[in-house]
């Protein structure tokens, strides 16, 4: 059975979606695992970085399926989906890449119609963990990119999760999501009391290598402080910024294989990444 494990800050701008797409990448090419990712943002911005923004139109373009369509599977005539009808679960996947070896990279797209689920959410919070259990024995590691809002998208995504992973930026206000998120957690276990959710830890993401100014260490002290009221991890493994990361979501590819990508760069990714996949066990 896969582990799940959703990308969530409330406070947005924080990198969840270039490493969700990363670690995707990482777990297939280094691991030969195979990965589902659900982008579950209505700006669908992991869609494009693992697609390409042009493969993306393409696809929407064509008729192609998204995770809108998983809410919106039994509302009325009007919506994303058009009437009601069962929804094929094979439909709403994209197959990026699948290697001879078995080792595979999926996609469940987003697009700007998954707002409307936000509208009328009832009875949706549970559609999206019924369509993972219906694909979850294909995968090994099943990663979702979440908005950063506390509404019923959330809610589906803890549903799905077995660990909650939490990007962040070393900036003025980089805990300023934590409250609420931390918050929203108790609410769904308190709702939910069978339903087990750990957050896996905090990484720093995107930080200026070699030039910490002292606005930066207050924000990491301040991180550390709340993480530590929370009970929650650090990781010991930063991900420095790097332009090569833009230039992988522009293309659609895994930070190893973007031209002009220094080999510290990688290794740096990849010593999180190592760190990342030992505290959830896969």
């Amino acid at each position: 059975m896969a582990v799940c494990v959703s990308l969530i800050n409330m406070k947005g701008g924080v990198g969840k979606t270039t490493l969700a797409s990363q670690i995707a990448w990482y777990a297939v090419r280094q691991m030969d695992r195979k990965v589902l990712l659900i982008d579950l943002d209505p700006q669908a911005n992991a869609s494009q970085s693992v697609m390409s923004p042009q493969e993306w139109v393409t696809y929407l373009d064509d008729g192609g399926l998204t995770v809108a369509d998983i809410f919106e599977q039994f509302t009325p005539t009007g919506t994303a989906s058009g009437s009601p009808k069962k929804l094929d679960p094979s439909r709403v996947i994209y197959d990026r890449v699948t290697y001879e070896d078995g080792s595979l990279l999926h996609l469940v797209p987003s697009r700007l119609e998954l707002s409307w689920t936000l509208r009328n959410p009832t009875g949706k919070e549970t559609l999206l963990a019924r369509f993972v259990a219906k694909v979850q024995e294909k995968y090994n590691l099943i990663l979702i990119d979440c908005s950063p809002t506390d509404s019923i998208l959330t809610d589906a995504a803890y549903h799905c999760s077995r660990y909650i992973l939490v990007p962040i930026r070393a900036e003025f206000l980089a805990s300023i999501g934590f409250p609420l998120l931390n918050r929203s957690i108790k609410a769904f276990q308190m709702r939910h009391e069978d339903k087990v959710i750990e957050v896996c830890g905090l990484v720093f993401n995107d930080f200026v290598r070699g030039n910490e100014k002292r606005e930066h260490r207050l924000a990491r002290k301040d991180v550390k402080d709340k993480a530590t009221e929370y009970r929650w991890d650090v990781f010991k493994k930063d991900i420095p910024h790097s332009d090569s990361y833009f230039w992988a979501a522009r293309d659609g590819m895994p930070i190893d294989r973007t031209k002009g990508a220094h080999g510290k760069v990688k290794d740096e990714f990849a010593a999180f990444a190592e760190e990342f996949f030992g505290k959830i066990g896969l």
